[in-house]
Formats: structure tokens, C-alpha cells, sequence
């Protein structure tokens, strides 16, 4: 027991059980006295199972550091010792789900159970936006800190490259793992609307909705879909009934959807509404408000446009003028966001009675307005002048082009110092990654000296672009592939045929599959370094490489070179984390 030890800044306190992979302490800091939760797991344990440990524990951490839910367990900090990784995360101070269902004889009232799964919905919601699989819902693995309901124990977690991509590796507790994953199938994000549809059948009714005996007992009760919502004189309500039997269907593709989900009355809380949008809520029932804010409220809104016109001019001009500003500044990033405010007005005006809240939300509306009219004034004068200068829009675009694409080439060239400094175990198979990015480089360049002969006024870029071209890394990176006899002959047809100079019709996709490969064996070398500082050094160059990989968005806006690749070694280890797509 480690009751009383001092790691770092905090004192261990009582063990709170004990999580995937490691064990959980409540710990207290002792400069400010706050209480948190610390999760300690050996490096021994991480090389079990071949590997697998290891590389679910980088899962949860990864997962972690992004997701800002009131409903997932929050990551505060992770470091290292020589022999331990440690997770603070916040604490919780009323245990997990499953005592407090235990404490209240296992059966709780419905309105009480329906905001439990609202919390939790709204959690998952959060981590299947990042394609995330927690695929270990249980009541054991939701904690409460007062009323509040937190996802938590993400050491099974895996964030998918897309929200259709499946996984095959079983993990999870019978009695609610989806079917699909006791039986070793492929599965994805819907299996954990099964494990939600279990619990809700547990919290209501006091035991699991199928006989998890042993798993072919298991898979059988499911498959012939026999729920039991007539026992032991618990009373639902039908919609409660529906709701269950679909998260429970076999077929992942015949489930409730999140969308399909919030259709229904009981969740309409799940949604995060703006504060016009609550005004709005107040004023009809559930029924209508469900049909105007499924979606978030856009799709209904805007097919429905006619019937919120506001009954009062000023109010409809604000709209209208705000939509129109929103049009003209469709670079801005919360266009978005104006928009949805502009419809949400109009159904408030149609559904309220009381106007003053709208007024306070015109007066917000009015002062977005003039933010945005004085950065499109702004924009206008800036791109006037550059049109005096040149005096020609389309030489203006193409200079900006290839200041922009210089910056690019800089970044990617960077990044290649950045990897050409690794120590890999086995450099060859770097090779690929570190040429796609070369010729990347030096084909841009090419491209640059084709424009020069049209447009005279980029002789000014000529040295830079030159240097690129000149630059004998290209060949001596080429040469050593096609002298690792081994590595060319294994070497896949589509890398092959980009071997030379000339990039073919497929390069792009070749390219990024190079740097996904290169990306995956970086990873690999981070799961080897004991130290903090090398390990940060390695997600940042992680976090170079994806921006590289889309190369495209990369050439779009002015690049801070010194923030990119200087400041950002100031940052916290895991506010890096949080950029990288693991």
C-alpha cells in the first residue's frame, strides 16, 4: 500500500480501486491543499500482451488531454519516473455508479435515471465527435462528483481515423459488450450505444437486460432480443421502452444513432443551447422543441424560414444585415456561429412572448455587426493596396501563392531536419517517409520556375526556391533506398514508380501514406523513451508531420515559423498531445 507517499507535488491518501491497467489513489497537493486522483501504472506491465498495454495506456492519455466534457474525466497532468507513469486527473468525490446504485437497492426512479444517461450521452457524444471508441461502458466506469455524472476508465478508448472505421480487438465486460465484439467481429462507434442501452436497463430494473452467464449464453439471449419490461413491478414509460430496445438491437446498423437519439422528448436536455435558444425552449413544449432543434436547430430553421419573420422592423433588419455581413465574411471562423444566433433570433421572436431577452440578444448581435463590418472595411483597404502596388489582382493572388507555398516548403524542410535528427531503431524504414517529403519540396520548387517566366515580379523568391532545387539531400535519400537491396525489393508498385523525379498522377496519395507510415514508426520510438524531454521532442515532430501530410491546408495562411518550431518546446507536454492526431 502507498498510503502516505509523497509523489512530486502530492501526497497519496486512500486507494480508490483499481483501474485497466494500473492503480487509482485519491492524492492531495501539498502547497494548495486540493484533492485529485492519480492513476499508477508500472512500465513493467506495459510491455504485456505484446505490446497492447502499452499501447492502450498512450490511448487514454491521448484521449484524455483533448476532450473538455463535463461529463468525461478531466486529465490534469502526466509525468514520469524511471520506473512509473502517473495520470492526475480531477476527483470525484461520490465513487462511482455502480456503489450509488447499490446503495439505493439497485433500482432507481425513471427521471432519475433518464438524467444519469443524459449525462452520459452528452459525454460519449463529446468523445465519438474525435471518433473515439470507449468500448468499457459499465456503471463501474462512471464516476459522480456530487450530482454530476463523468465518464471515466478510458484504458480501453480508441479514437478511430474516421467515424465508419471498425476494429477487431475484443475488450470489455460481458453483460454489456455488444455482441459484435464478443464475437470478435469487426465493430465500431455503435457498439458503445449498446453498452448505454444496458446500463439504462440496469439502472432502471436492478440487473442487466441479457443472461451473461458465459458469452454463448450471452450472444444467444441477444440474438432472440426476449427484454424483460415487466418485472419485479417497475414501471416505464413507452418511449422509455423504445428507446432501450433499439440501443439493444444486434445489428449495430439497426441501433439508434445520436441524432436518432435526441429526437426523443427525454433527451432534448442533452443539447447544448444557446441562451436564445432556452428562451425559445421555455415557450412551447416538448414536442416542438424537439422538432425545431434537432440537428442543433439549423436544418428545421432554415427550411422553415418564413415562419420566423420577426413581427418587429429593427429586429428584422439586425437579422437580415447580419446575415448578409456574414455572407461577405465567410473566411471568418465563427460565421458559423452567427449564423445559427441569426436563426435561433428568428424563432425566438416567433415563440416568445417576452421580447426583453431578445433585446439583450440584439445588442450581443449589433456588436458582432460591427466587429465584422470593421475587419471587412479592414480586409477591403488591405487588398486595395496591394492592388495599387502591383496594380493587378491576379499578380497580387500569385505572389501571395508563392509567399505562402515558400513558407510551406520552409516548414516541411524543417521538419525534415526535425526527423533526419531521430535515432530510429531501424532507419530504412524511415526512408520512404523522409524522400516522399524531399520530393515534395523539390517539386513545388519546379513549379514556382514554371510561373517565373509569366510573372516577373516573383524574381524575388527565385533564391529561395532555387536552394530547394540545388539541394543534393534529394538524391543521397534516393540513392540509399535504391542501394538497401532489401528495402527495394520489398518496396510497394505505387513507391516504386515514384522514384525519380517526376511526381506520377498518385503522388498525393503516395505521399500521404508515406508520412502516415513515417507518423505510426515515430510513435513507436515514443513508447521507448523513458524521458519526458525526448518524448517531447518526438510528439512534436508528430505534430510537423501531420500539418505536412496536408500540405494543401498548409499552403493557405501565413506560417510562424518561430512559434511553430521554438515556442512551442515552452509548451506543456500535453498541450502538444492535444494537437496531434494519435
Amino acid at each position: 500500500m502507498l498510503q502516505g507517499k509523497q509523489i512530486g507535488d502530492f501526497k497519496l491518501l486512500d486507494e480508490l480501486g483499481k483501474g485497466s491497467f494500473g492503480c487509482v489513489y485519491k492524492c492531495q497537493n501539498i502547497f494548495d491543499q486540493s484533492y485529485h486522483a492519480i492513476k499508477i501504472i508500472q512500465f513493467a506491465s506495459l510491455n504485456n500482451s505484446e505490446g497492447i498495454v502499452g499501447e492502450l495506456l498512450k490511448d487514454e492519455i491521448s484521449v484524455l488531454a483533448k476532450i473538455d466534457s463535463p461529463n468525461v474525466l478531466k486529465l490534469e497532468h502526466y509525468f514520469q519516473s524511471k520506473s512509473n507513469c502517473y495520470i492526475l486527473m480531477e476527483y470525484c468525490n461520490a465513487g462511482d455508479l455502480e456503489k450509488y446504485w447499490e446503495k439505493k437497492g439497485k433500482r432507481l426512479q425513471e427521471q432519475k435515471v433518464i438524467d444519469i444517461i443524459i449525462q452520459v450521452l452528452s459525454g460519449l457524444s463529446e468523445l465519438h465527435k474525435f471518433n473515439i471508441i470507449h468500448r468499457d461502458i459499465k456503471l463501474a466506469n462512471i464516476l459522480m462528483h456530487n450530482d454530476q455524472v463523468k465518464i471515466a476508465d478510458l484504458g480501453f478508448c480508441k479514437q478511430l481515423q474516421n467515424k465508419d472505421m471498425e476494429v477487431t480487438l475484443c475488450l470489455g465486460t460481458i453483460g454489456t459488450m455488444a455482441p459484435e465484439v464478443a464475437r470478435y467481429d469487426s465493430y465500431g462507434l455503435q457498439s458503445d450505444i449498446f453498452s448505454i442501452g444496458c446500463i439504462f436497463y440496469q439502472l432502471l430494473f436492478g440487473e442487466l437486460p441479457f443472461d451473461c452467464s458465459d458469452v454463448k449464453v450471452y450472444l444467444s439471449a441477444i440474438r432472440q432480443q426476449k427484454i424483460e419490461f415487466y418485472k419485479y413491478g417497475v414501471v416505464i414509460q413507452n418511449e422509455i421502452k423504445e428507446v432501450i430496445s433499439k440501443m439493444l438491437k444486434e445489428d449495430p446498423k439497426e441501433r439508434l444513432t445520436f441524432p436518432q437519439l435526441f429526437q426523443y422528448s427525454m433527451f432534448t436536455k442533452i443539447q447544448n443551447m444557446s441562451k436564445v435558444s432556452q428562451i425559445a425552449q421555455k415557450n412551447v413544449s416538448k414536442i416542438e422543441t424537439s422538432r425545431y432543434y434537432q440537428d442543433d436547430g439549423m436544418s428545421v430553421l432554415k427550411q422553415n424560414e418564413d415562419v420566423f419573420k420577426t413581427q418587429q422592423n429593427q429586429q428584422s433588419q439586425y437579422v437580415e444585415s447580419l446575415q448578409k455581413v456574414n455572407i461577405i465574411n465567410n473566411t471568418y471562423q465563427n460565421q458559423e456561429n452567427v449564423s445559427k444566433l441569426a436563426y435561433e433570433l428568428r424563432a425566438t421572436q416567433s415563440l416568445s412572448q417576452n421580447q426583453q431577452p431578445i433585446q439583450n440578444t440584439l445588442e450581443q448581435l449589433k456588436e458582432k455587426e460591427t466587429v465584422f463590418k470593421t475587419d471587412r472595411t479592414y480586409n477591403s483597404i488591405q487588398i486595395k493596396s496591394q492592388i495599387n502596388n502591383t496594380n493587378s489582382l491576379v499578380n497580387t493572388k500569385i505572389q501571395q501563392k508563392y509567399l505562402y507555398l515558400q513558407d510551406a516548403l520552409q516548414f516541411c524542410n524543417r521538419t525534415y531536419s526535425e526527423i533526419n535528427q531521430i535515432q530510429f531503431e531501424n532507419e530504412s524504414k524511415s526512408l520512404i517517409g523522409k524522400f516522399m517529403l524531399l520530393k515534395r519540396i523539390r517539386s513545388e520548387s519546379k513549379s514556382y520556375l514554371q510561373d517565373l517566366a509569366n510573372y516577373p515580379e516573383l524574381q524575388g523568391l527565385k533564391g529561395a526556391f532555387l536552394a530547394y532545387i540545388q539541394d543534393s539531400e534529394f538524391y543521397n535519400v534516393l540513392n540509399q533506398i535504391r542501394g538497401n537491396q532489401n528495402l527495394f525489393a520489398n518496396l510497394r508498385q505505387e513507391y516504386n514508380n515514384e522514384l525519380q523525379e517526376q511526381a506520377t498522377g498518385v503522388f498525393q496519395y503516395s505521399y500521404c501514406q508515406a508520412l502516415m507510415e513515417l507518423h505510426t514508426q515515430i510513435k513507436q520510438e515514443i513508447n521507448k523513451q523513458a524521458e519526458n524531454k525526448k518524448k517531447k521532442d518526438l510528439v512534436i515532430v508528430l505534430l510537423h508531420i501531420q500539418k505536412c501530410m496536408h500540405f494543401q491546408d498548409l499552403c493557405q495562411e501565413k506560417i510562424e515559423i518561430e512559434e511553430e518550431f521554438f515556442n512551442i518546446k515552452k509548451k506543456n507536454l500535453i498541450d502538444i498531445i492535444k494537437q496531434v492526431q494519435f
